[in-house]
């Protein structure tokens, strides 16, 4: 596909033409801008911002940004939309495509909203080449598609064109000359639809590019038509192009002479046109055809041609400001002085012209040199990409067998005797072990492709230490280890990033007991000061040697006086990714003595929300039981916004609360005065009232037994402390709708086609002891929500609750939906006419028993005695 290359390369640059201004442009644009307010104010920047775009994105990326910022200060879209084009187009000339896209995207969505099409377009075309450029060649065409779409809607037929040749270049690079065929036609339908015929040239020049793929000689015929459209308008661009291609046709069917004509029409035409990249390009291509000749002497003159235009453009830039540098120098000095010096500055620029070919020869060579380089980085980093990818893919298959070695350890502890007990215990724990190493190498690939994330929590400080220092409890006493933690004693709770914050203690923690003799002494202290926490490990072991203390960092590095110990040489290197991600430090202190390593991490307080307040009495009820303030308050700025929050600072309290108020759901912290959670989760699950009451445990125990023990108390859910706002929501939103779904569940299953008794019958013993009291005073038309109550032994309010949280129904709808179905089987069983079947069913006549059983089931008594 070599011969499309270079007609594909034009017909990007007219769709983002690039002019050549001078400084003076920016210093008249500078003026402008200073004396400028609003829509012309952002309008300037855009100018100066395009005059940046070739050479100095940075500064197109900063007068871009203010002129975004201007037009949604005066909420103009269109401003707004071409910035993020600009935007985009400055990370393009950086090559950084993703974030090119990204900023496309959201300049997309702007136009989309306000049926920018023209704009739309514009920006299509921009992701297209995006992808282009990263060689997604699919994902070019369809953005190049729909671009083409919307220049046609917003009637711009000039950007259609060029849009519609670039979509069918990248067919032909396809290979899909037929598809290049089919869009060209199309395009040259609606252009000559609207009437647009002086934008054909570009339409035939590319059906000719897409005829030499298929039909070599139909090619002709539309290059020739193309360029009778732009010698007619002039258009020297499309020109240049159809001579060229021409003379490409005729070199591949060796018609030399026919072909060097065309080449020489071609540069011709280029001469008509300001000197830019493409007249090299011409020589080289003339030159090429000359050598096929076997003409070298024009071949060798037409490179040279190259040589020098290709020097002069290299040049022309800084040739430029020393011209216009020597013009000022000039204009200021007398005419005496000026003839004086005249040869010297002669005979300097010279100098300067010699010292700038030699310049630019460099600078070529060291591109080229950079090049190489950055290829083969960029193949380098792909090889290691594929072996992270497999390494983490190899882990991953190991945590599966290991889980089901786990399990079956498990249970087989549940169910063997003693004699078993150490042997599993042993394997339970080496079981462990390998499931934490194969954890720490997955993060430490992670952290060394860029994809570990940082998870955020709240809570106290000292309560997130504790729990990570009693993971280590047993290892250490059995070396006679003793670790202390020197509490900071802050009550206030802090955002921490507990992910990285908890293997961060765990590696330096777990390091300190592996290597410290026994009888060692660690000390762990906190301290929050300035916006950062500091932490400090301290151990009494031997000391790290001083020639070691700076490779210790290093993954997979192990010093001497560990080789008889068990270890990887990650724990540190991950420590310090960790320290690096969340933006701390880390510094090591070590001699004969003991070590002490010091983890400084920014930290921020956690908000505290005091309102409570019920902002909306439909929503569900939830009761929280927390003795702690700050978590309370906390805990009730997560959930405001989803239900009615009745806050109890104790077990008791929460127990008096919940038989009054029968919540949707409880939330109950572990640890309280007066009765913990486990005794409120108990009582709960013990009284007939409010044994259905969904209920989660939160708490900074987090071990598995405490976990369990929740769990086995029956707690729908246990949730650790310092906690996730994201989880705490989540688990409570699925909890409540699951409780929702069995209140439709019950309701569907009313509706079915089964006899009275199996629909009406729920899986709850509470309502099913509910329906019986109504079916046995079923025929007592008195018989209503108070009768009922007393019954159940609860009051009206506390009945309506617990009926509407496990059936959907309210005390009086139930017990109208049970007389309405029982008088539906009666009927259906021929067990009466409807008016003895009213009055069975509690209804005192027989007008009203219509109505209600109309109104219930959509057909009235008699209807369903037709039906039957």
């Amino acid at each position: 596909m070599a011969k499309f290359a270079f007609y594909f390369i034009i017909v990007f640059s007219i769709v983002f033409p690039q002019q050549m201004k001078s400084q003076n442009t920016a210093d008249s644009l500078h003026t402008l801008i200073k004396k400028a307010d609003g829509l012309r104010k952002s309008e300037l920047n855009l100018e100066l911002a395009k005059y940046f775009l070739p050479t100095n994105q940075d500064s197109c990326l900063y007068y871009s940004q203010v002129a975004q910022k201007i037009g949604k200060k005066i909420n103009n879209h269109a401003i707004v939309i071409r910035s993020f084009a600009l935007i985009a187009e400055s990370y393009q000339k950086q090559n950084k495509m993703k974030e090119a896209i990204a900023t496309y995207q959201e300049g997309l969505k702007l136009a989309e909203k306000h049926n920018e099409k023209s704009l739309a377009g514009n920006i299509y075309n921009g992701i297209g080449t995006c992808y282009f450029a990263m060689n997604d060649l699919k994902k070019a065409e369809y953005y190049l598609q729909q671009a083409a779409q919307a220049k046609k809607e917003a009637n711009d037929y000039h950007y259609y064109s060029f849009i519609a040749a670039n979509l069918a270049a990248l067919q032909i690079i396809n290979q899909s000359f037929g598809e290049a065929i089919h869009t060209l036609k199309d395009a040259e339908k609606i252009l000559l639809k609207n009437k647009q015929e002086k934008y054909l040239s570009t339409v035939y020049n590319s059906l000719g590019a897409a005829y030499q793929g298929t039909k070599s000689d139909s090619c002709v015929y539309y290059f020739e038509k193309g360029l009778e459209i732009s010698q007619k308008n002039k258009d020297y661009l499309n020109m240049m192009t159809t001579y060229q291609n021409l003379g490409d046709y005729y070199m591949d069917k060796k018609n030399n002479a026919k072909a060097v004509e065309y080449m020489k029409r071609a540069i011709a035409v280029n001469d008509l046109r300001p000197e830019d990249q493409y007249k090299p390009a011409l020589y080289e291509r003339i030159g090429i055809l000359y050598e096929s000749m076997g003409d070298f002497k024009n071949a060798y003159h037409y490179k040279k041609l190259e040589n020098e235009t290709r020097q002069r453009l290299f040049s022309v830039a800084k040739q430029k400001e020393i011209e216009e540098l020597e013009i000022k120098y000039q204009s200021e000095k007398k005419e005496k002085a000026i003839q004086l010096h005249k040869h010297e500055a002669e005979k300097a620029k010279n100098q300067q012209t010699a010292l700038l070919y030699g310049s630019a020869l460099l600078f070529l060579i060291g591109g080229f040199i950079t090049y190489l380089i950055f290829q083969r980085r960029k193949i380098t980093q792909k090889f290691e990409k594929e072996k992270l990818r497999m390494f983490e893919n190899i882990l991953h298959e190991i945590k599966t067998p290991l889980t089901l070695i786990d399990g079956p350890i498990q249970v087989m502890k549940q169910r063997s005797d003693s004699s078993n007990e150490e042997q599993l215990s042993l394997m339970e724990r080496n079981s462990k072990k390998l499931m934490s190493l194969v954890t720490e190498l997955l993060d430490a690939s992670k952290l060394g492709r860029g994809s570990f994330q940082l998870h955020y929590t709240n809570g106290a400080v000292d309560d997130f230490i504790e729990n990570t220092i009693d993971t280590f409890a047993n290892e250490a006493k059995s070396k006679d280890i003793q670790i202390t933690h020197a509490k900071n004693n802050v009550e206030k709770h802090y955002s921490l990033p507990s992910n990285a914050l908890e293997k961060i203690l765990s590696n330096l923690i777990g390091n300190a007991v592996k290597y410290c003799p026994p009888k060692a002494k660690i000390q762990v202290a906190s301290q929050i000061e300035g916006g950062r926490l500091n932490i400090r490990v301290s151990d009494t072991g031997p000391g790290i040697p001083k020639g070691e203390q700076k490779k210790v960092f290093r993954r997979f590095f192990r010093g001497n006086q560990t080789s008889d110990t068990n270890g990887t040489g990650i724990g540190l290197s991950l420590v310090k990714e960790l320290v690096e991600l969340a933006q701390g430090t880390i510094h090591l202190q070590s001699d004969s003595s003991g070590t002490t390593f010091l983890v400084s991490l920014p930290i921020q307080e956690a908000v505290n929300h005091t309102d409570a307040g019920i902002a909306n009495e439909s929503m569900p009820i939830l009761l929280l039981a927390e003795d702690d303030a700050d978590t309370a308050a906390f805990s009730i700025a997560v959930l405001k916004e989803n239900f009615q929050i009745i806050h109890a600072k104790n077990g008791q309290e929460a127990l008096d609360l919940i038989r009054k108020n029968l919540p949707d759901i409880v939330l109950s912290d572990v640890m309280m005065p007066e009765k913990d959670g486990i005794e409120l989760l108990s009582t709960i699950r013990s009284e007939e009232l409010t044994n259905h009451l969904p209920f989660v445990l939160f708490s900074a125990k987090a071990s598995l037994e405490s976990r369990l023990e929740g769990l086995q108390h029956g707690a729908d859910a246990y949730i650790s402390k310092p906690f996730s706002p994201d989880e705490l929501k989540l688990t409570i939103k699925n909890l409540f709708n699951t409780v929702q779904r069995n209140k439709e569940a019950y309701k569907e299953a009313i509706h079915s086609e089964k006899v009275f008794e199996e629909r009406v019958k729920s899986p709850n013993s509470y309502v099913n002891k509910v329906i019986g009291h109504i079916l046995d005073n079923i025929d007592n038309q008195n018989y209503s929500v108070n009768e009922l109550s007393d019954n159940m032994s609860v009051s009206r309010s506390q009945l309506h609750r617990k009926l509407v949280a496990l059936t959907g129904f309210s005390t009086t709808n139930f017990i109208s939906m049970i007389r309405l179905e029982k008088a539906k089987d009666l009927l259906l069983n021929n067990e009466g006419n409807i008016t003895e079947i009213a009055y069975k069913c509690g209804f005192n006549s027989q007008s009203y028993f219509t109505k209600s059983f109309t109104e219930y089931f959509g057909k009235s008594p008699s209807q369903v005695l037709k039906n039957q």
